[in-house]
């Protein structure tokens, strides 16, 4: 996603609107503010919140209506980003996509199996990219993180689509999660999307925490379906 963005040596900043990093600045703003509420601090979660509304209003713009997904744009060139990833999903999580705009994100491009949809899910960059072939760290395979969030996103939407696909998600995600641990005990820092496997990197920790993630999915979507 990265590859062609424009790095300023004088600020140690990339010129580039990430849509992903926008969603979970919002969504962190949703949350502290409703800490504050809890805490009796009425002032910082005004401030919050009015920073959430002055970002929500940003990534709005970042909507793509013919492609029909929120893009990364170059702030050098003004031009936007085509190559995708699961952090284009996250405006699911900040809330800030409407029903109509998750619908087309979920059905056009999450379960199309050209691009996101698989026996392994999610690849960190779509199965037509050029750079998915490679499997070596961000280039293409699954994190329990990318998956876990866009999960939550798709919590704040409701329809049968979206319903179908959150729990879909949650079940593919515990097999893969399933298949490193049954056979070896292991908890991968990332896996192959071709393959399942986490051990055929040496960059693929076998011990990390967040891989745990792609069976929360799963126990949260019993424990949904507990409460109804």
């Amino acid at each position: 996603m990265y590859d062609s963005a424009v790095y300023d040596p004088k600020t140690h900043q990339l010129e580039y609107a990430d849509v992903g990093l926008m969603s979970m600045y919002i969504a962190d703003c949703h949350a502290l503010a409703k800490i504050a509420d809890i805490l009796g601090k009425p002032g910082d979660a005004a401030a919050l919140r009015a920073r959430a509304k002055r970002y929500s209003a940003k990534l709005e713009t970042m909507w793509n209506a013919k492609l029909g997904m929120f893009l990364n744009r170059d702030l050098h060139t003004g031009k936007y980003n085509t190559r995708l990833s699961p952090t284009n999903f996250y405006p699911l999580l900040a809330g800030v996509a409407t029903s109509a705009q998750a619908e087309r994100m979920v059905k056009e491009h999450l379960l199309n199996p050209k691009q996101f949809w698989g026996k392994w899910v999610l690849p960190s960059i779509e199965r037509s990219d050029p750079a998915f072939k490679d499997q070596n760290y961000w280039r293409g395979r699954i994190w329990g993180p990318m998956n876990y969030l866009v999960f939550l996103g798709m919590e704040n939407y409701h329809s049968p689509l979206i319903n179908r696909a959150r729990r879909e998600l949650a079940r593919k995600s515990l097999t893969l999660f399933l298949k490193g641990w049954k056979a070896h005990g292991h908890v991968h820092e990332n896996y192959n999307a071709m393959t399942g496997a986490g051990d055929d990197v040496k960059n693929s920790d076998r011990f990390y925490t967040w891989g745990a993630l792609l069976g929360l999915m799963s126990l949260q979507e019993q424990g949904a379906g507990a409460s109804h």
